[in-house]
């Protein structure tokens, strides 16, 4: 008989080991708009606290659904269908309503906004769309990043990409300055969460006596960079792969 993992010293909310973790950091706000996070399974079994979770954590109106093909899927399916919601999908794309650009949200008194957001890996964020038909048919809204991304330990393909819970944050901040969202710095918050986390794992990188701890934790940017084919994934920001 195999006894029990010892989950002493972890945190039951996360599972992750108590002074990793950041729990008692979630400030969780409420919102008007309800986000769904659709999270790729790859993300869900690698990144036991990913910005999508963290991000999930932070909203009281908020739902995590997992999947890659959301086609018949019927929580989401359900929220399309319900006639006191009104959703959105987080995508570019040139029909999106772009929010940077203050373009204007459509509002409805009557009816809740619903905006999905796709969470996973640039590649995998693109299958899920093309996979699910249903997520296809939903008006888009985007918005245009102005500052590059402080998930510093993690690469982004573009300097315009942003991870999840900065996207959201964002997201947020612009529906705010139309007055869709009343927060009183709860975007913020989130992204101050993000820097808690990223600076941790840096300090962690950076002491050998911590497991898995490497003299050189980060390659140097122009290196990485070099990795990168520009066309082939930079598809995310380019408008002529959404028509």
């Amino acid at each position: 008989m195999t006894s029990s993992p010892d989950l002493t010293g972890r945190c039951y909310e996360c599972f992750r080991s108590k002074k990793a973790c950041l729990c008692s950091d979630i400030n969780s706000f409420e919102t008007k708009t309800k986000i769904v996070i659709l999270i790729h399974p790859k993300e869900a079994k690698k990144q036991r606290v990913g910005t999508g979770r963290l991000t999930q954590k932070s909203l009281l109106n908020s739902q995590m659904i997992m999947g890659v093909d959301f086609t018949n899927d019927n929580l989401v399916n359900a929220l399309i269908k319900d006639e006191t919601k009104n959703c959105f999908l987080l995508y570019p794309g040139s029909s999106a309503i772009n929010l940077s650009k203050n373009e204007k949200f459509p509002q409805d008194s009557l009816r809740e906004n619903v905006i999905f957001v796709l969470d996973g890996t640039w590649p995998c964020a693109k299958k899920m769309l093309r996979e699910s038909k249903n997520l296809q048919t939903l008006p888009r809204v985007c918005f245009d990043a102005s500052i590059p991304s402080r998930f510093s330990i993690k690469h982004q393909p573009a300097q315009n990409c942003l991870s999840t819970i900065e996207s959201v944050s964002f997201l947020l901040s612009e529906l705010e300055r139309q007055e869709v969202e009343t927060l009183n710095g709860g975007a913020s918050q989130m992204v101050e969460l993000l820097e808690k986390m990223v600076k941790y794992q840096r300090d962690c990188a950076a002491d050998p006596s911590t497991p898995g701890y490497r003299r050189k934790p980060y390659s140097n940017q122009t290196h990485r960079e070099s990795f990168i084919r520009p066309k082939s994934r930079l598809f995310f920001y380019d408008d002529k792969n959404f028509s």
